[in-house]
């Protein structure tokens, strides 16, 4: 923690202008100086954030709210064999694990396991961030080793990072070379650095509190999506063409007595009675627009809608993330509105609906592959006002 006038840039403080020379203060300076110890003596401050003049990232306060993490296998652009997982397993074994979580990585490995979407060696930081929300993780840790690691004029380097889930805003960011001790192993070296490296992060992350992390249920939905992606070796099945747009019908009322006659209709009326989430199967939009292909799913809905009366629900529509933000948040939005505006022409009285648009959030697949890039394209059913 930072004492009382402590500069991380070695600059010397100032009290109220005053200078401070080593341990002269000037006199009318000392009385004003003493008040602002005291009354700090009790209660010290921890800034919100850090920013070193060497570009170092420590946010102590937003990593004290962290507790679930996903630590993914640190990339190797090293000559040395093992070094990434050397600072990958010094990491994990310094989180204390009263305070945080961490997701298995061995566990994360068999989600994706015998399927196109195996994970490599090391993990990206932009595959890691969709990991950790994937799995519903606070935060990624990520980092890399590079270098030689033969003699002084090839050193290696260790960097670490940590970003919230989500936003992808940095809440740690620190690099260090590593520096072998006589007879010490390289690895062993990468270990004892990252040790050194990451102890700021480690006494800050996290908190005893109760907060559990990572549903089982979650994680095998994930395994199941990841067993359900074709593989590349096999012949894809034939498609009929997409048929042309849905074309707009005048707004009726639900016959009030609609009653499923499909299981799914039936199930996602049990649902929606029961104030449950749920994906709307069966729709599709031309590409990344909010032309509307195919409305099966929503026919289905608007039955099992008008088998629970009174329930009211906001529709939720989600892209496949992008660089653009804020397009991907207005493209939801328009998705949203048109799957929304569907319904109300299938009979849903209008004071029954919402709907809002949540952009790239909550991916129900990396966005690495054709398919899981569609899948994050959808539609879901939440409860109501």
């Amino acid at each position: 923690m930072r004492r009382i006038g402590e500069r991380l840039d070695g600059e010397r403080p100032s009290w109220g202008g005053a200078r401070y020379d080593g341990v002269r203060m000037h006199r009318h300076a000392l009385p004003f100086a003493l008040a602002i110890a005291l009354g700090c003596a009790t209660a010290p401050v921890e800034p919100l954030s850090t920013l070193t003049p060497n570009g170092a990232i420590l946010r102590g306060a937003d990593l004290a709210r962290t507790r679930c993490l996903l630590v993914a296998p640190f990339e190797n652009a090293s000559d040395v064999a093992l070094a990434a997982e050397a600072a990958t397993s010094a990491f994990v074994s310094g989180v204390d694990p009263s305070r945080a979580r961490v997701f298995p990585i061995p566990e994360l490995r068999e989600v994706f396991r015998d399927t196109p979407l195996e994970l490599p060696a090391g993990i990206a930081p932009s595959l890691a961030l969709e990991l950790a929300e994937l799995v519903g993780a606070d935060a990624a840790v990520y980092g890399t080793v590079e270098g030689g690691g033969k003699g002084e004029d090839a050193p290696l380097l260790v960097s670490v990072r940590v970003a919230v889930t989500g936003a992808h805003r940095l809440l740690f960011a620190r690099n260090a070379v590593v520096r072998a001790q006589p007879g010490e192993a390289p690895e062993d070296a990468v270990r004892r650095t990252v040790d050194e490296l990451a102890r700021p992060l480690l006494a800050r992350i996290g908190d005893p509190g109760r907060k559990q992390c990572f549903d089982p249920e979650r994680t095998r939905a994930l395994r199941r999506f990841a067993l359900a992606e074709p593989r590349p070796d096999r012949r894809a099945e034939p498609q009929s063409a997409p048929g042309p747009a849905v074309a707009p019908v005048a707004a009726t009322s639900a016959p009030a007595a609609a009653a499923p006659r499909t299981p799914r209709q039936t199930e996602w009326a049990r649902k929606l009675a029961a104030g449950e989430r749920l994906v709307v199967d069966d729709v599709a939009f031309a590409g990344r627009t909010a032309e509307l292909l195919r409305d099966g799913g929503l026919a289905d809905l608007a039955i099992a809608l008008a088998a629970a009366p009174g329930v009211t629900v906001r529709i939720e529509a989600f892209v496949d993330a992008s660089d653009d933000r804020a397009g991907d948040g207005k493209l939801s939005e328009e998705m949203a509105r048109t799957a929304g505006e569907r319904l109300h022409q299938l009979g849903v009285a209008r004071a029954r609906l919402a709907w809002s648009g949540r952009g790239g959030e909550s991916p129900l697949l990396p966005n690495f592959t054709a398919r899981g890039r569609a899948a994050n394209r959808r539609i879901e059913v939440a409860p109501g006002r």
